[in-house]
């Protein structure tokens, strides 16, 4: 299983201690999920998609797609999120965008009725075919329209390379784009030790830092003269995504390395730590804060996530709803650490 992180700019988590009018307050709603259903994995991406801001808003805007009719995850999404914003129900049934997915990805016996999948997968599969419904004439690898909110708000546009210091010889550029930067949890807790061993405190800059060190951990390559070297990919940022997702990929279902991944996550990111370069001054200069995490324990899929009407973390657990308060945060964070145990997701 994998994990994701949502990653964000700080305008939406400025005032964390300045309530608002209670008047103001859109109270957050559930989503179904009856036995058989199966349906956590895409109730805990789809609570992210409608919680994080910058999507909401700009999806909204949107007016004109390809349709496919029965099968069209674009119409699902937006009768849901109509649902989110106007339905009186505390609790909404996602069956619509459950069977458009099912059909979409029929042919690959992905995401089907009564199957469980996974979040991440699923969450950065609906940004793909969202593109797909409002940018069908761009490919996906190299989408430029001002109007794809998944390519012009949550893409990562990468290049990678090796540069062998020895001969000198470079590797052609390969250039591709990610919707989610995966990480092993196993390498992101031996980097953590490797560097908590070589400074006295954690530093601001650490979490980007310990990310890239566990993305390049054991990502080796020969020289492409065949000198002799074995080199590192370094990978090159060419754009400054506002949303960033990290998935956090566990290398077995039965692990004992929770505690260590929960203690090992930073709610900072300076997008300029987490690559080898990034070209984009906006980018170097970037600072995203931890607004979302979809955790996977038992079998099962919730989410964390700030919700900036209100200021205050929620819990989503299909139908249930909670606001992680002070007085539980030690349980909630047993809570998230139990969850952790298998996958998570986060959302920066």
């Amino acid at each position: 299983k994998a994990a994701a992180v949502d990653f964000r700019p700080p305008g939406g988590v400025q005032g964390l201690v300045t309530p608002r009018t209670m008047t103001s307050i859109a109270p957050s709603k559930g989503l179904s999920n009856e036995p058989g259903q199966n349906s956590c994995f895409l109730n805990s991406a789809l609570q992210v998609l409608w919680h994080l801001d910058i999507f909401r808003r700009s999806f909204r805007q949107l007016t004109t797609h390809k349709c496919m009719e029965d099968s069209c995850i674009f119409c699902a999404l937006k009768s849901i999120f109509a649902q989110f914003q106007f339905s009186s129900e505390r609790v909404l049934p996602s069956d619509a965008l459950r069977s458009a997915l099912a059909k979409t990805f029929q042919d690959e016996q992905r995401f089907q009725l009564g199957i469980m999948d996974d979040a991440a997968e699923c969450f950065e599969n609906l940004l793909m075919r969202i593109h797909f419904h409002i940018s069908a004439e761009s490919r996906e690898d190299i989408c430029t329209a001002k109007h794809c909110i998944p390519h012009q708000k949550f893409a990562m546009t990468l290049f990678e390379q090796c540069v062998c210091n020895s001969c000198g010889a470079t590797s052609d550029p390969l250039p591709f784009i990610q919707m989610v930067h995966y990480i092993s949890t196993t390498s992101l807790c031996n980097q953590a030790v490797r560097m908590l061993e070589c400074r006295e405190k954690p530093t601001p800059d650490m979490f980007g830092e310990l990310l890239r060190n566990a993305s390049n951990m054991g990502d080796l390559r020969n020289c492409p003269s065949n000198c002799g070297e074995v080199l590192r990919i370094r990978r090159v940022l060419m754009n400054s995504p506002e949303i960033v997702s990290i998935g956090l990929v566990w290398d077995s279902d039965h692990s004992d390395l929770a505690e260590d991944v929960i203690h090992s996550l930073g709610t900072c990111l300076r997008l300029g730590d987490l690559f080898y370069r990034v070209t984009e001054e906006r980018a170097r200069q970037a600072e995203l804060y931890l607004v979302g995490m979809v955790c996977y324990y038992g079998k099962h899929y919730s989410t964390f996530f700030f919700q900036t009407k209100i200021r205050k973390w929620m819990y989503f657990d299909d139908a249930h709803v909670k606001e992680v308060r002070h007085s539980s945060a030690c349980g909630s964070t047993r809570k998230m650490r139990r969850m952790a145990s298998a996958a998570s997701s986060l959302h920066l």
